[in-house]
């Protein structure tokens, strides 16, 4: 921990293009709270979203009661009784990045997890462009309009 993960886009419907700012966002030179803002965005201002990462601060745990064989998009991996499986990135439709014994896995449906102990605690941090051209970085993404395909 921390779990980058680069590209993540975390909800069903979720797209990187022309955001809408639905307030005031300070847009930051780099990925860190404290860092220089670069610019600043008022109510109705566009960005371009280019995309993002998913930092993982500490996982979610799945514990399991019974055998289960997980299918991933790596295939399929077993899971015995009270081993613990854990949750990094959501990335919609019920798919999860999960760690298992060393290993990544992706595109994990959560009907598989038996037991959420605990969910993960992350930060979703969003690399955007204004029409200057300008880059940086934004960790406040319910401040924008337009990042969901689906409505």
């Amino acid at each position: 921990m921390p779990f980058e993960d680069v590209g993540a886009c975390p909800f069903e419907g979720c797209i990187y293009r022309d955001w809408i700012a639905n307030r005031h966002v300070s847009v930051r030179e780099s990925r860190g709270p404290h860092a220089p803002t670069v610019f600043t965005l008022e109510k109705g201002d566009h960005v371009t979203a280019v995309t993002g990462v998913v930092v993982t601060l500490k996982a979610g745990r799945v514990q399991f009661r019974t055998a289960v064989d997980v299918i991933s998009n790596a295939g399929i991996f077993h899971v015995w009784p009270r081993e613990t499986l854990y949750l990094l990135t959501y990335h919609g439709e019920g798919a999860w990045t999960v760690w298992f014994k060393g290993r990544l896995y992706y595109g994990v449906d959560e009907s598989q997890l038996d037991k959420v102990v605990e969910k993960p605690q992350s930060v979703w941090w969003i690399r955007v462009v204004n029409s200057h051209g300008v880059f940086g970085w934004t960790r406040e993404p319910e401040k924008f309009d337009n990042k969901d395909q689906l409505g």
